[in-house]
């Protein structure tokens, strides 16, 4: 089958995937906080993040599942310091890097082959997707927690400043984030 062909070249070829990784952020000019960890540091990271779609595939982890490990990636990458557009360009690294992957092991070969990836392919595309939603939601949370706790802004300048033009409602907001927007 094809999604365990592909699974089993992810897991077994996680130090090469993230050493490819590793140089497309030493090389990306506005990495400037992620160009600040040790080599080891991202390969780590980036390993934790292929180990977890492995995992996502293998054992048929739920969406909440998966939302919860880029919720936490959120959350750290915000007390850490990153900001958020260096944590989605890593997102969209990890995809480039996976995706020139498995073009690069010859997996399609025929119209055959691909039409049987395409399932594993969309379940692979929503695991990434589901990595900027998670990661941008409990980003936001975490700034409009924290900035909401040095009491420095009004809870409408931090509306503002955090959701500008933001077609989403007060109660869509408060649903969305789990949190009181106190207003």
């Amino acid at each position: 089958m094809i999604s365990g062909k592909f699974t089993s070249l992810i897991r077994d070829n996680l130090d090469r995937l993230a050493s490819q990784w590793v140089k497309r952020v030493r090389n990306a000019p506005h990495m400037k906080a992620y160009n600040k960890l040790s080599d080891e540091e991202l390969k780590r990271r980036n390993k934790l993040f292929y180990e977890n779609l492995v995992r996502w595939q293998e054992e048929g982890a739920s969406l909440t599942e998966v939302g919860k490990y880029f919720a936490r990636v959120g959350r750290e990458r915000y007390h850490e310091g990153f900001p958020l557009e260096e944590v989605d360009y890593t997102i969209i690294l990890a995809k480039q890097v996976l995706w020139d992957f498995i073009l690069s092991e010859g997996l399609f070969a025929n119209a055959l082959a691909i039409y049987q990836a395409l399932e594993t392919l969309t379940m692979i595309y929503n695991f990434f997707d589901l990595g900027f939603f998670y990661i941008g939601k409990e980003y936001l949370e975490e700034m409009y927690t924290t900035l909401k706790a040095t009491k420095k802004m009004s809870d409408d300048d931090l509306k503002s400043f955090l959701f500008p033009g933001s077609m989403i409602t007060e109660k869509e907001l408060e649903k969305l984030f789990g949190i009181r927007m106190g207003m």
